[in-house]
């Protein structure tokens, strides 16, 4: 058995990336598990639920099987309660969690990240989504895609005004030529992030892939 693990299964890109990957021919995976830290319904085969604490109990947790691992894990400020209880969770727990699937022989690694991402950033939020990216790749996967979308675009069950704003404005917005293209890039849909990572996988490709904005729109319209 080969398993596709997919961690932060609750969010916007995680849910749409399990229910796409359900009718989805990926390679050699036979089954798809969902680690969540809440109660999920879940269109995975099995979902393990875990704390936002780094524990021996939860890197055990991990299929042993795991051959593609999928990470949509993060949180905000707001919601953790500060940087470093958001720092643990966005850097600290996806970092171990990768370690674990490298430990357990996994051959893909795939992470949404940000569209500002650099371990040279002076904002903390950037710097911290940077050093995740930089930290992964240099676990040594056969193949690591770095998804950087601008906004994520979709209903979410958090209160984000601001994030409501701009979706109500992208969506009346994108469909008026010249200003629908230059919108293009700044949010992608949560659903393209999924088919981007999809169509990726299905490449084959092996090395470091980082992904922006704009491909993410381009790979999206290739899912089939």
């Amino acid at each position: 058995m080969s398993t596709l693990t997919v961690v932060g299964a609750t969010g916007l890109v995680g849910s749409q990336f399990v229910a796409l990957a359900r009718s989805t021919a990926l390679p050699n995976i036979t089954a798809i598990t969902a680690l969540s830290r809440h109660p999920i319904e879940s269109a995975a085969e099995s979902v393990v639920p875990f704390t936002n604490t780094v524990t021996q109990d939860l890197l055990a947790s991990l299929p042993s099987t795991t051959k593609i691992l999928f990470s949509g894990l993060g949180t905000t400020k707001g919601t953790a309660g500060s940087f470093e209880k958001q720092y643990d969770i966005d850097y600290r727990l996806n970092l171990e969690i990768a370690k674990a699937a490298k430990a357990a022989g996994a051959s893909t690694y795939v992470i949404v990240s940000a569209s500002t991402a650099s371990a040279d950033s002076r904002i903390a939020y950037s710097r911290m989504k940077g050093e995740l990216d930089r930290d992964v790749s240099a676990l040594g996967f056969d193949t690591t895609i770095i998804l950087r979308p601008g906004l994520i675009l979709g209903e979410r069950t958090e209160n984000r005004p601001a994030e409501r704003i701009f979706m109500k404005l992208f969506y009346g917005l994108e469909k008026v030529p010249v200003i629908g293209g230059m919108l293009a890039n700044v949010g992608n849909k949560a659903e393209d992030i999924a088919k981007a990572a999809l169509v990726t996988i299905q490449n084959g490709e092996k090395g470091v892939h980082i992904i922006d904005p704009e491909n993410i729109n381009k790979l999206a319209k290739e899912f089939k």
